[in-house]
């Protein structure tokens, strides 16, 4: 018995001493669909125009209704509630002058190329200029709702989606209750943004 004490009591001072660590299981949905990435590689979907934010090669900003290597864009935050975009073929930052002009850079400038980041309950985002307080637009003035869309050629974590039924099968929906780890039925709800366009 005094062995066990003995034993015990060494075992707390080195996990207090922070001598012995135990790493936790990453798993869960957060981990499996890349929720707790600090760096997000995404295409910017702006809804009233129907186009994706696109650097182009020659560093031009625009629009494409498809999404292509030009507008895989990569987010990531400098501080909270402000992020900085970076084209992932270009290299160049996305960056806004005080009018709302936007433009590209290859280097980055803190006061043109950081944007605050507004996430709204339905899943789009507003962004704005953190120095100029013009929002993000695609040839409009006016709020621009942006979906923050994966795709299926991007070099993300995600995983990739099941193969799509051969033609004529028919297809399962995926079930709309699910137990929580309370034991009581939630209903599972799907964002925009979480899913792959």
């Amino acid at each position: 018995m005094r062995l066990l004490l003995v034993t015990v009591s060494i075992a707390n001072v080195l996990f207090a001493a922070g001598g012995v660590c135990m790493p936790l299981s990453d798993s869960g949905p957060h981990i499996t669909h890349g929720w707790g990435q600090v760096v997000r590689l995404r295409h910017l979907y702006a809804t009233r125009t129907g186009l994706h934010l696109l650097i182009g090669g020659d560093g031009q900003i625009g629009g494409s209704a498809d999404q292509s290597e030009h507008t895989l864009l990569e987010i990531r935050p400098v501080e909270p509630g402000s992020i900085v975009f970076t084209g992932v073929a270009t290299s160049r930052f996305l960056c806004m002058q005080g009018d709302g002009t936007l433009y590209s850079s290859l280097l980055f400038n803190r006061d043109h190329c950081t944007f605050r980041e507004l996430l709204l309950p339905d899943g789009h985002n507003v962004y704005s200029s953190a120095a100029h307080r013009v929002l993000l637009s695609l040839g409009h003035r006016h709020a621009q709702h942006f979906l923050p869309r994966t795709g299926t050629s991007d070099r993300t974590s995600s995983p990739q989606p099941a193969a799509p039924p051969p033609p004529g099968a028919t297809q399962t929906q995926e079930p709309l209750d699910a137990m929580s780890s309370f034991g009581r039925l939630t209903q599972i709800i799907h964002s925009p943004s979480f899913h792959k366009r």
